[in-house]
């Protein structure tokens, strides 16, 4: 079964006044179901397999990393309770994390509203305005969506932009300053580096300057790296990635923030960057974050044209 969502998740301290006005308006409630999520390590999306009482389903989705309403593709397969298909998963996949939970489910028309405790990280509360067969669309969604968030009274800070398999894995993530070794290491297992530098490109532009390497660590896995060093007045950003099975788990936004926190403390009053023209994710990631175009370097082939990007130090 495919659908398309609208979601909201934010931290919940008024679980009794939302049940109140769940009764109020007569919402079908399901129950209370007890549920093991076990996400899997695949190369796009989110891989899912859900264990309850009530709930039983493979979940496969595509959904923004936002705040607030976010649009989702989901793709949903029921499954009976205790059935072989865990079985097939594990053997074929590695699991990414595990997220266990008490939910209470109720329904207002195409509204599913869930009541979540979510071990070790707390009480929230969800809202899926769902479209099943393409006619609502996603302008009534967000509407809809809207105005429980006002009934609710759900306040803009809490709500959340990851899910909770991101905020058990941002748990588990460590950012601590590293070496050569380490990030040579890393760099040879991202695809987007063709041709990665070896140790003594690193030696070389780091020698004798002030530099930062910083490490992402699962566990105590390597997983993520970011470093930069001066130049002249300001400090350039010069070499970063993270696996592709940890992506879209914010690990290289944690990095960009730890090395800022760095870039503050050593008195820097900007921070520069380049980019190719084929890495339009790192030219988003750069663009959100703050860093305008400030040059451009061509290149007969366009794709590995350069992109110079600038961002002046906030100390407010």
């Amino acid at each position: 079964m495919n659908h398309f969502n609208i979601e909201i998740k934010a931290y919940c301290s008024n679980k009794e006044e939302i049940r109140k006005i769940l009764k109020e308006k007569n919402a079908d409630s399901k129950g209370i179901d007890k549920q093991i999520d076990t996400y899997f390590k695949v190369k796009k999306g989110r891989l899912k397999l859900r264990e309850g009482n009530i709930e039983n389903c493979l979940i496969y989705y595509e959904r923004e990393d936002i705040s607030g309403p976010k649009k989702s593709d989901v793709s949903l397969f029921p499954i009976q309770k205790n059935s072989s298909l865990k079985q097939i998963l594990l053997n074929s996949f590695d699991i990414l994390v595990k997220v266990k939970k008490t939910r209470e489910i109720y329904f207002i028309d195409n509204i599913k509203f869930h009541l979540d405790e979510v071990e070790n990280l707390g009480d929230f509360i969800e809202l899926e305005a769902i479209d099943k067969n393409g006619e609502i669309g996603a302008k009534t969604l967000l509407k809809q969506c809207r105005e429980y968030l006002n009934l609710f009274k759900i306040k803009e800070q809490d709500l959340i932009e990851n899910s909770y398999s991101d905020m058990i894995l941002n748990t588990q993530i460590q950012i601590r300053q590293g070496n050569i070794d380490e990030v040579v290491l890393l760099s040879k297992q991202i695809p987007e580096f063709e041709k990665p530098y070896e140790k003594t490109e690193y030696e070389k532009r780091l020698e004798n300057t002030k530099h930062l390497i910083l490490i992402a660590y699962y566990f105590e896995k390597p997983v993520g790296f970011k470093v930069g060093y001066q130049i002249e007045d300001y400090f350039y950003t010069w070499m970063g990635g993270v696996l592709p099975e940890f992506r879209n788990r914010n690990i290289a936004k944690k990095l960009a923030q730890k090395q800022e926190e760095w870039i503050k403390e050593n008195g820097f009053a900007k921070i520069k960057l380049k980019t190719r023209n084929k890495h339009k994710s790192m030219l988003h990631f750069a663009l959100s974050s703050g860093f305008k175009i400030v040059g451009f370097e061509p290149n007969e082939n366009k794709e590995e044209s350069r992109i110079i990007l600038e961002k002046k130090v906030d100390y407010i």
